[in-house]
């Protein structure tokens, strides 16, 4: 699935009051490399809705997208932009 469209779902189920749901659909596109929903779960975990273990497993799922979007043709790209 598109990690923007999970993201947008989550927040739709936040805004309704179903946190829950809206954690599982973060936690999804998190895992998928999306930054802001990620930072949403981290929101969620202080605020004592999403568990300890739920932010990890985002936190981790983040990292590893990031590092297998991560390419040396990538980065020698962005650095020429600067």
């Amino acid at each position: 699935g598109c990690p923007l469209s999970r993201h947008r779902l989550g927040y739709i189920e936040w805004k309704k009051g179903n946190h829950d749901r809206a954690v599982r659909h973060f936690l999804i596109s998190s895992k998928m490399g999306h930054k802001r929903s990620l930072e949403h779960i981290k929101r969620a975990f202080m605020a004592g809705i999403a568990t300890k273990e739920q932010y990890a497993e985002a936190l981790k799922g983040y990292r590893d997208a990031v590092e297998e979007m991560k390419s040396h043709d990538r980065d020698e790209a962005s650095a020429l932009r600067k």
